[in-house]
């Protein structure tokens, strides 16, 4: 599923109330970090609190013992925090003491930092009596605030197929694309090479690479487009691609095409319906990101469409009949016969 991040020096409710129309469903937030703004903390709460349960939008707090005292209340009373209303917790702290987990589990859904979490800890853990059923447990890795300090995309992939192979459900962040998070405004991904890239885009590749469950905005704000883009991804296996067509190509916007169950290597065979007699023009280079048709020169191929994955030199076969959306271009890598595709028009 779909979860954004809301901090309350970003506090803006029109935000949530749109996510949760586009198909969120988590909204994560932190009751421990020092830069955050907690002054006005007994108003904003029971508001937050009341917005998202009327959008139907689960809240995962992040909490250490330092939210206790930002919060109020007594130290280790937990049973403040559900009087509250919160039902989910994000164990940044203690999350190793195992009867401690397994208590909480009795009144709330735990989620475990999945950046830390190891065979050996849920081996003991489990013999400790902790609870991995999917309605119980769930993991969620960290972000990282500072340039170059995310998790590397080769560890990732290591660790989320190891807990996948647990059956353990596991969620991820990315960076934002409208307003990036104080104090350090570097983005708030898990993987680094996801700090500067579309959390679309990024969603993608870590849902179908790596397996992830579930994803996260990490900063203040996504478009809501790109959470549109997003859950319709993970809800339909519908791949948006905003691109440029020319004009007597337009009819090809908003429609879900399949695609071939035999991919070649440089380029995406979609199945749309061959035509014969197309004509010759708009022969250019075929660069990675260009949409083509196949022309009448291709006999028996004419009119198919391709998606070129590599640069591909000119051929007279070919008309260039469109172009992905340069910061979308990435998404090529990651279309197979599972997913439909749809052009989207920007």
């Amino acid at each position: 599923m779909l979860g954004i991040s809301v901090y309350f020096k970003d506090y803006d409710e029109q935000y949530i109330k749109e996510a949760a129309a586009a198909g969120a469903k988590y909204v994560f937030t932190s009751l421990q970090i020092p830069e955050e703004d907690y002054s006005n903390l007994n108003v904003m709460l029971p508001r937050f609190l009341e917005v998202c349960r009327e959008a139907g939008l689960q809240i995962v707090p992040d909490i250490s013992p330092a939210t206790f005292e930002k919060l109020g209340i007594d130290d280790g009373d937990y049973a403040a925090l559900r009087r509250l209303g919160f039902k989910q917790l994000r164990l940044d702290y203690g999350f190793d003491d195992f009867e401690l987990v397994r208590r909480l589990q009795q009144d709330f859904m735990i989620f475990l930092n999945a950046s830390v979490v190891t065979p050996e800890y849920l081996s003991e853990a489990r013999a400790a009596g902790v609870d991995f059923s999917e309605d119980k447990v769930a993991l969620i890795y960290n972000f990282y605030p500072h340039t170059d300090t995310g998790m590397a995309w080769s560890d990732l992939l290591r660790r989320n197929r190891a807990l996948k192979g647990e059956g353990l459900n596991t969620g991820v962040f990315v960076a934002g694309d409208v307003l990036k998070r104080f104090p350090m405004y570097e983005g708030l991904p898990t993987v680094e090479k996801h700090r500067g890239m579309n959390p679309y885009v990024a969603a993608v590749q870590l849902i179908h690479e790596a397996g992830v469950d579930n994803v996260f905005i990490g900063d203040s704000q996504a478009s809501v487009q790109s959470l549109k883009y997003i859950t319709e991804y993970q809800q339909k296996h519908v791949m948006c691609i905003p691109c440029q067509l020319l004009t007597e190509y337009e009819y090809l916007y908003n429609e879900e095409i399949g695609v071939r169950a035999d991919q070649p290597e440089k380029l995406v065979r979609l199945l749309v319906a061959r035509k014969p007699g197309v004509a010759v023009q708009h022969t250019l280079d075929r660069r990675r990101g260009s949409i083509v048709m196949q022309n009448r020169l291709a006999q028996r191929y004419s009119g198919e469409v391709y998606l070129i994955k590599k640069n591909l030199p000119f051929e007279a076969r070919s008309n260039v009949i469109g172009f992905v959306s340069p910061e979308y271009v990435d998404l090529l890598d990651q279309i197979d016969a599972g997913v439909k595709v749809k052009f989207v028009g920007e």
